[in-house]
């Protein structure tokens, strides 16, 4: 009896664990459930390791120093690593690298679904295209002006759970010679400079799924030959 007892009393804490998946708020807008240990690639080579994280308001990267929160400078970052997620800055904008080959790379960015927040009664004002929360806006202001050392990293973290939970919007992309394109036969045809009729032999041949990141590495490989 004692054993079954302790059997289900695992399975239970399991259950519980598996439940427990970390939601980002509006009062912590973040990827990550805490600031991880990672490296950023600068421009020129140079490699900085640090805490970070990302802001899902405006996709920029978020950096412990001391006891503050603090907005990385963009226009400096080639690359982030934070554990196994490798991100790529695409015009101040860091995206999830899903796939990558020589000729291309296949992205994801995460959104914030306003339109969904706004529904469920989200103090974002009535436009679902304007932040309306202190304390999502206040950390929107890290990333748009850098005006950061009033934002305490352990009051933030204290706050975390008391604001509404945010749905994310999944888009995947093609990277292709300094364009984003997104991931989908339409954006795909509408590439600047594509020969059309090989475009249409090309997907008639791969049979692309736009859902699976190694059929859209290979589209991104083939526009890359027409994209300049």
């Amino acid at each position: 009896m004692k054993r079954l007892l302790l059997s289900l009393v695992a399975v239970l804490s399991l259950f519980g664990v598996c439940r427990a998946q970390y939601v980002p708020t509006t009062s912590w807008p973040y990827v990550y459930e805490d600031f991880q240990d990672g490296t950023v690639l600068l421009q020129g080579g140079k490699q900085q390791s640090g805490k970070y994280n990302i802001n899902l308001a405006d996709n920029k990267l978020h950096y412990i120093d001391g006891a503050f929160v603090k907005a990385a400078e963009m226009k400096d970052i080639l690359s982030l690593k934070i554990g196994a997620d490798v991100y790529h800055n695409a015009n101040g904008e860091l995206l999830k690298v899903l796939e990558k080959s020589e000729k291309s790379l296949v992205v994801e960015a995460s959104e914030i679904d306003y339109a969904a927040l706004n529904e469920t009664g989200g103090a974002y004002g009535s436009s679902s295209t304007t932040i309306g929360t202190t304390a999502l806006s206040s950390l929107e202001g890290i990333g748009a002006t850098n005006a950061s050392s009033n934002i305490n990293h352990m009051e933030l973290r204290r706050n975390k759970e008391s604001g509404k939970s945010l749905t994310l919007i999944n888009k995947k992309y093609m990277l292709v010679n300094g364009y984003k394109i997104f991931a989908g036969k339409k954006d795909f045809m509408d590439a600047p400079g594509l020969d059309k009729e090989a475009a249409k032999q090309f997907l008639k041949e791969n049979k692309i799924k736009w859902s699976k990141p190694q059929d859209i590495l290979k589209a991104g490989d083939f526009l890359a030959d027409y994209v300049k």
